[in-house]
């Protein structure tokens, strides 16, 4: 048999073949922008799980106290008493609700300025700032305020007062109108629907304004609440007074 030989230039040489394997290599702005992702999907899921279980302890420890304050009744000798439990803690919890939404809100938006820096401008960042302690504020001294009001015997100290309520609603109904007046001046066209959609999270910030102004009317009513309620007090001490005076005389 005869055999063909081949030229060597014919015939890959196998020793010197290679296989190109495929490299996939991020570059730094992928690297950072992966890591933001990850950071933003964290942090909304966390608070997304963090102010439910906040509202439920809330709502727990609330509805002990009530439970406790109707089996033990607080003795009530005006008709502007039965009223003011009727309705002051219906009251009480809207505005922690409001105010834990708020919380959420306004944290979310801060971390997602801390981690992408993509606020509109100063101010917005600012007054996020502020309604996320307002907002805390509220949630805190307002949850206490409610325990304080139903129970029996803690609803009987000097901060329990009328006097000591006016001048908490008094003080946070200034820290949410200055909230809201910062918003409405760091973005004055924020409810123009055409320049929303150029302001990355107008979404997120007209939720933030919108509670901000409403935990401000609610506030303004409860003010003037308490200022009629102090008016028909004093009013009631007048009358007690004098008829005192004419059964003595």
């Amino acid at each position: 048999m005869s055999t063909t030989a081949l030229s060597p230039t014919l015939l890959p040489s196998m020793t010197s073949v290679t296989m190109a394997l495929p490299t996939q290599s991020l570059s730094p702005d992928n690297l950072l922008a992966s890591r933001r992702d990850y950071l933003t999907g964290t942090t909304s899921s966390l608070i997304a799980c963090v102010t439910p279980m906040i509202a439920l302890m809330y709502l727990v420890v609330l509805s002990w106290t009530y439970r406790y304050s109707h089996n033990n009744p607080r003795p009530l000798n005006k008709s502007s008493s039965l009223k003011i439990q009727r309705y002051a803690p219906a009251a009480y919890v809207f505005l922690v609700m409001c105010s834990l939404a708020e919380v959420a809100i306004a944290s979310w938006l801060i971390l997602q300025y801390r981690f992408n820096h993509n606020y509109p401008n100063i101010e917005t960042r600012t007054s996020a700032r502020l309604l996320l302690f307002t907002s805390s504020w509220t949630v805190l001294t307002g949850g206490a305020y409610t325990l304080l009001f139903l129970h029996p015997v803690w609803s009987k100290r000097p901060i329990s007062s009328i006097g000591a309520q006016t001048i908490w609603i008094f003080i946070t109904w200034l820290f949410w109108v200055v909230g809201a007046g910062l918003v409405n001046r760091a973005l004055p066209s924020l409810m123009d629907q055409v320049t929303c959609g150029q302001i990355v999270y107008c979404g997120q910030i007209r939720a933030l304004f919108g509670v901000a102004v409403l935990e401000s009317l609610i506030l303004t009513a409860g003010m003037a609440a308490m200022l009629w309620l102090a008016w028909q007090s004093a009013r009631y001490n007048l009358h007690s007074d004098s008829f005192s005076m004419h059964s003595s005389s």
